[in-house]
């Protein structure tokens, strides 16, 4: 079996082909932000209603909470006022305007009503690997399916 895993697996015998790294930024939808505010700095995110990722699921990035933590003391977090098991589900969020999330670039290229918020502050970066075990090596198919995900990935524009 071949797989996608979003951060360095730790499997050392099977082979893993970096593909890309996915940055984080923070999201607003227009609607929210023309009701609450762009925040301008670090300190205004504290005015703020955000929306995070909820515990028990895995989380697809290592850090989920960094933009929680941003620019607070002690390693306090901000409070949430939802929280979700998906990506997808942080960016519906977002776009219906419940609050501010972290959310990954290429979730957000092309979306309708959603902001980029402090574009100067980048999350942690998640590596995206392609993994696949020795024995599949030279397997056409699985060349195959490489070779078109780095065709596609060329192709995107963030």
């Amino acid at each position: 079996d071949i797989g996608i895993f979003m951060r360095r697996p730790k499997q050392l015998n099977y082979i893993q082909k970096k593909l890309v790294d996915i940055k984080y930024f923070i999201y607003g939808s227009n609607k929210y932000l023309e009701k609450h505010g762009m925040p301008k700095t670090i300190g205004d995110l504290n005015k703020h209603k955000f929306i995070s990722f909820g515990k028990g699921a895995p989380s697809p990035v290592y850090n989920p909470d960094w933009a929680l933590k941003l620019g607070m003391k002690d390693n306090k977090k901000r409070k949430t006022v939802m929280k979700v098991n998906s990506v997808y589900g942080l960016l519906l969020a977002v776009q219906t305007g419940v609050g501010l999330a972290a959310l990954p670039d290429y979730l957000t290229v092309k979306q309708p009503n959603i902001v980029k918020v402090l574009p100067n502050i980048e999350g942690p970066i998640t590596e995206a690997h392609f993994v696949y075990p020795q024995s599949m090596k030279n397997v056409a198919r699985v060349q195959a399916f490489r070779n078109f995900l780095y065709s596609k990935i060329s192709e995107w524009e963030f």
